[in-house]
């Protein structure tokens, strides 16, 4: 017996499966999430690169405004032990959204940092996406705008 489909059926399906991995504004609960996992990565960062290993995930990638990048193992290796910044440091203009299982993260981050012995701004815009892998958010990507002062 062959089985019939309509086009709403269709396209009832298509729109559904659509809606359903479009990205939207994160509520209350997923904003403090990306509160949380932002204040464990800058944490990390500070606290060097065995603490930023485990919450790296595979295919992990960060730009700095100078064009410097660095896979996972780039960043773990060589990246991030050239930062150098202080614990008093505060986000704002938090911009979250998610679908599925990724959270992209849009604020500025006012922090004391120096990337390579350089001072950079104080304040500059970040991008971070997180993945859930299992139970746990894995930074995906990360870009930092700050530029050289």
């Amino acid at each position: 017996m062959r089985s019939i489909v309509t086009r709403s059926a269709i396209a009832g399906f298509l729109a559904s499966g659509l809606l359903a991995s479009n990205p939207v504004s994160a509520g209350a609960d997923m904003t403090a999430t990306a509160r949380d996992l932002v204040a464990g990565f800058v944490e990390a960062v500070i606290a060097g690169p065995d603490k930023v290993a485990p919450l790296l995930a595979p295919e992990y990638q960060i730009m700095r405004s100078n064009g410097v990048g660095y896979d996972r193992d780039g960043y773990i290796n060589r990246g991030a032990g050239t930062v150098n910044a202080q614990r008093n440091y505060a986000y704002d203009d938090m911009v979250v959204t998610a679908a599925d299982n990724i959270l992209v993260v849009r604020y500025f981050l006012r922090i004391e940092e120096t990337i390579d012995a350089k001072a950079i701004a104080r304040r500059a815009p970040r991008l971070t996406v997180f993945r859930k892998i299992g139970d746990d958010w894995k930074i995906s990507a990360h870009s930092n705008f700050a530029q050289v002062e």
